[in-house]
């Protein structure tokens, strides 16, 4: 039943065939290439730019973000970090791929005094728990494109209503939480609060939900900017107001009510310092009308680019 839902899930959400997938979850554990999609030179006038793609893409797909910055910011360094690329993004759990990011971002010695870090959807996530969780060398601003920051609550493309809720109560109801070798478990929230804080493998630590670790959000309040990008119609995050840092209100069996960011416990209490973030004019909550990932360029240009228009 497990492997049906994961089906299901992969299907709607890259057209996985079955064959496809039986061959990936056998390369589950498959470690990360620890090559480097870097180009520019290092010592422009531009704070270097460590890039993160989404689940089941690849660095290469980054690719147009780097050239957007090099026509913008003419000898930018860039780095499109080179891990986990492709299936494996889905089939390898989170603390391996934070692993992966951590060495990937220390082993470039263009980074080392600091950089601005973009991430696209799971990378999105990713790159904001570096912050979180390491920022060394430290994140000046952060960019977040799309990513499930509080979690996902609904399978990925499931649109007809009997069948989203079906799909949604039963991966709470197989203990999702506790899969292995699945990157989107590991941020698995539901709409039980009791279940997910009792049960969740990652995303609740990372966030601070259980305890406040209060070097985790000094490592936040330590951001210059941080930009985080909601698309309206995205079918990918559910819902996608977890690119804001919030969610469905607990208990919402319809999951239809979106509880306002400065209404929930984690701002108000300000674990993560996402409250001080805004207060201080540093939390930056653009969006854009259209499904996951699918921005226009030139809104991108103009809206997002101008993060990166800073000195080392």
């Amino acid at each position: 039943l497990k492997l049906q839902f994961l089906y299901l899930i992969a299907v709607y959400t890259h057209g996985i065939s079955m064959r496809t997938l039986l061959v990936a979850a056998l390369l589950a554990a498959a470690s990360a290439d620890n090559g480097r999609g870097a180009y520019r030179n290092a010592t422009s006038a531009y704070r270097p730019v460590a890039i993160m793609h989404g689940m089941n893409y690849d660095y290469k797909d980054m690719k147009k973000i780097q050239d957007a910055l090099a026509a913008k910011y003419p000898g930018i360094y860039t780095v499109s970090l080179n891990v986990y690329n492709g299936l494996s993004s889905i089939f390898t759990d989170m603390d391996k791929q934070m692993d992966a990011v951590v060495k990937a971002i220390r082993a470039d010695p263009n980074l080392k005094d600091g950089f601005n870090f973009y991430g696209e959807s799971n990378g999105a996530l990713l790159a904001r728990a570096f912050v979180t969780m390491y920022n060394d060398p430290p994140v000046h601003n952060l960019v977040a494109m799309n990513g499930p920051q509080n979690g996902v609550g609904e399978c990925p493309h499931v649109e007809i209503p009997y069948l989203k809720q079906f799909c949604a109560d039963l991966g709470t109801d197989l203990n999702i939480y506790a899969w292995p070798d699945c990157a989107f478990c590991d941020y698995w929230r539901g709409k039980e609060k009791d279940t997910y804080l009792k049960k969740s493998q990652w995303i609740a630590d990372v966030n601070n939900q259980r305890t406040v670790n209060a070097t985790r959000r000094a490592n936040m309040i330590s951001l210059n900017k941080y930009m985080a990008v909601k698309a309206t119609q995205d079918t990918t995050v559910q819902p996608p107001d977890s690119a804001w840092h919030t969610f469905w209100y607990w208990g919402d069996d319809k999951r239809g009510r979106v509880m306002p960011l400065n209404e929930t416990e984690d701002y108000k209490g300000d674990w993560l310092g996402i409250k001080t973030l805004q207060e201080r004019g540093d939390l930056l909550l653009p969006s854009y009308e259209a499904d996951h990932l699918k921005y226009n360029m030139t809104w991108w240009n103009q809206i997002v680019a101008p993060m990166f228009d800073n000195a080392p």
